[in-house]
């Protein structure tokens, strides 16, 4: 994002303009949310403020320690905006993220890490060779239930423990109706062929008969 188009020319256009560029903004950082396949930050840079949007959009999220996190939107005066207050109490224990917010400090990828914004913090020169491993573990699991999980995840944190269950009974066979043989194929080589097991890989996707 432009700060100065967003914070001059966007300006400049009145609330309407504003109500646009967030509108387009959290239009996509949605979209990406969730979307259909899994999604992987990969920070080896600056994420401050907005950036936090597409971070939290991200199912998984990985960070160079040398990267660089902060609500710096306290130093100039304003709130921290684009959701970052939201993903920050997401991500964040309560005290951590009220400093966080509160103070504008930084904080690098380590610290990052073990606050839980990002799942892992590695040297630069190894973070994407991580990040493709991970991708290509995902490639190897069936797409439908991966979905259906991402989805059960960001769903089910707001809701009693009755309304998860009865959730994610529906979103099992809303899985099911869409790939039921997938399913089948996981069991049948879990169960009667023993030909993998589940806590230490996943079944092979591909042998399902179209």
């Amino acid at each position: 994002m432009d700060l100065k188009e967003y914070f001059r020319e966007t300006e400049a256009e009145g609330l309407k303009g504003t109500r646009k560029a967030q509108r387009e903004s959290y239009g996509w950082w949605r979209r990406l949310r969730w979307y259909q396949k899994p999604t992987i930050a990969m920070v080896n840079g600056w994420c401050f403020g907005g950036g936090y949007g597409p971070l939290f959009a991200c199912d998984l999220a990985f960070a160079a320690e040398e990267a660089k996190f902060g609500l710096s939107e306290i130093n100039w005066g304003i709130l921290p905006g684009g959701g970052a207050t939201k993903v920050a109490t997401e991500l964040l224990p309560f005290r951590k993220a009220m400093y966080h917010a509160m103070m504008g400090e930084n904080i690098d990828g380590k610290t990052a890490a073990e606050w839980g914004l990002v799942n892992e913090a590695l040297p630069l020169a190894a973070l994407k060779e991580r990040v493709t491993e991970v991708a290509k573990v995902l490639l190897g699991k069936n797409p439908v239930a991966l979905k259906a999980t991402k989805d059960a995840v960001r769903r089910v944190g707001v809701m009693t423990y009755d309304e998860a269950e009865d959730y994610l009974i529906r979103a099992q066979e809303a899985a099911n109706s869409y790939d039921n043989e997938g399913r089948k194929e996981g069991i049948r080589q879990f169960i009667d062929e023993k030909s993998y097991k589940p806590g230490l890989g996943a079944y092979d996707k591909d042998r399902v008969k179209a």
